[in-house]
């Protein structure tokens, strides 16, 4: 039988100024194709984030599922324009992968 672990987290500070979520994602086009999974980070409100735990603890449904869905429906009504080739197709902005820093 496994330890039983609680932990307290208190809530991290919220700045006073708060800005408009910034999401690092690409919209996927009407037809939702299931291909390979794509990582995705950004800022979200304090208070969506515990909405979404809260949901997802009672609702029995991960964090992840909620976004999908969530996403799904925006976009079920939305009309998506592909962006041209040379933005879809430049070059990735961000960390070295360990590989090509050795």
């Amino acid at each position: 039988m496994a330890k039983e672990r609680k932990f307290d987290f208190a809530p991290l500070p919220l700045p006073e100024v708060q800005e408009e979520p910034v999401v690092a994602i690409t919209p996927a086009p009407a037809e939702v194709i299931d291909g390979a999974a794509t990582k995705v980070t950004f800022d979200c409100d304090f208070v969506l984030m515990e909405n979404m735990k809260d949901y997802g603890y009672w609702e029995g449904l991960t964090q992840k599922d909620i976004i999908i869905e969530s996403l799904k429906l925006y976009f079920q009504d939305k009309e998506i324009r592909p962006r041209p080739d040379k933005i879809r197709n430049r070059t990735k902005v961000g960390r070295k992968p360990k590989s090509a820093l050795v």
